[in-house]
């Protein structure tokens, strides 16, 4: 004898309520993963995150050293010339800032810039810097050598901008930097390009 007929229509009806449940939230949450910026910091991001940079070019085969300090005592002191100069004239301060440029250690500065505290160095042409000699040698008593003895390892690493013509400088000059177990980053600069510390800059790591 055939048992009594079961009515499954009703659980059918379920399943596919709960089906199109899921689904709707599967699709709810890919649009909502696709919408989340994910931000990784690279290793090499990590480690040169609490070191400060010191800065050189390496341009026409020699080496510029790139000082905030100076650049910053420059700006003071041109401010406070201009200031006397315009006997506190607010116009007047504004028109000469606007006509000055700077030159600090065989670079231009952009003087108004610079009051902002953004440095855009243009490169000096016939500027002289450092040149090594033929050996490469860690002797304390030239120039660069005694820049490196005043550099901590452990808070400050090197960046150099490469000019086209100067690689064999930054090579040498990278090599002394290692023997002082100085970490060193470098940016490659084309010939005429400027170089642009603090605001609107690209964020330099050691390697």
């Amino acid at each position: 004898m055939a048992g009594p007929d079961i009515d499954l229509s009703s659980f059918t009806d379920l399943m596919t309520c709960i089906l199109g449940v899921l689904v709707l939230i599967i699709l709810l949450t890919g649009i909502d993963a696709s919408q989340i910026s994910v931000l990784v910091a690279t290793p090499k991001e990590i480690t040169g995150d609490d070191k400060s940079p010191v800065f050189f070019e390496c341009r026409n085969q020699q080496l510029f050293y790139i000082s905030t300090d100076d650049l910053k005592d420059a700006v003071d002191a041109k401010t406070e010339e201009i200031r006397v100069a315009v006997a506190g004239d607010p116009k007047e301060f504004l028109k000469q800032a606007a006509q000055t440029m700077l030159e600090v250690n065989g670079q231009k500065v952009d003087y108004t810039m610079a009051l902002v505290g953004k440095y855009e160095l243009i490169p000096i042409p016939d500027a002289e810097g450092y040149s090594f000699d033929k050996t490469v040698v860690a002797d304390e008593e030239n120039w660069y050598a005694s820049k490196l003895a005043t550099i901590d390892p452990h808070t400050q690493f090197i960046c150099f901008f490469v000019r086209p013509d100067s690689f064999r400088t930054f090579q040498r000059a990278r090599t002394l930097a290692w023997l002082k177990n100085i970490n060193v980053a470098c940016e490659l600069q084309d010939e005429r390009n400027h170089i642009i510390l603090g605001p609107g800059g690209s964020q330099i790591f050691s390697q």
